[in-house]
């Protein structure tokens, strides 16, 4: 854990973390990663044999989270850090800002169940936005709405992935 110390000038000093604390993050990607993998072999698959299965995209994003968490432990843990790349200390606003993200998270998929996707991709969206710092109506309107529209059109029409 990284503690603050006061030296003899009287300013504050974050102690470096150690390689576990730097290796947390890309574990639980590849932790998830390897749930997304075992989760897609559930999909089931048609008897029309197409070029991709329904098991394509979610095989996909599981190994590239794979991947990517891979490559940040590399990067984070089996190298020596860079100097002056000091950890900041956590705080309670950002513990609040990763509870109501995994709440936004968990609403969004209890109101999928009851309400059409648009709807309740777009509000996550803005959700999302306003917990990370966004504000205006570019941040909380204009941007939920444009990328809802692209994975609607994607998906929905494109792909024909019932929503």
């Amino acid at each position: 854990m990284s503690l603050p110390t006061e030296p003899s000038g009287g300013s504050i000093v974050m102690l470096s973390p150690g390689r576990g604390r730097a290796l947390v993050g890309p574990l639980c990607g590849i932790a998830a990663g390897a749930l997304v993998l075992l989760l897609a072999q559930s999909v089931p698959v048609p008897e029309v044999e197409s070029q991709f299965s329904p098991r394509w995209w979610p095989q996909l994003s599981g190994a590239a989270m794979i991947l990517f968490s891979l490559a940040a432990a590399f990067k984070d843990g089996l190298r020596p850090a860079a100097s002056g790349g000091e950890v900041e200390a956590g705080s309670r606003a950002g513990t609040v800002r990763i509870a109501l993200v995994f709440a936004a998270v968990a609403a969004y998929g209890a109101a999928w169940l009851v309400f059409d996707f648009r709807l309740v991709t777009a509000l996550l969206l803005a959700a999302l936005v306003a917990i990370g710092g966004g504000r205006g109506w570019k941040g909380l309107v204009l941007f939920p709405l444009i990328v809802t529209l692209v994975l609607w059109l994607l998906f929905g029409l494109l792909l024909r992935v019932p929503v």
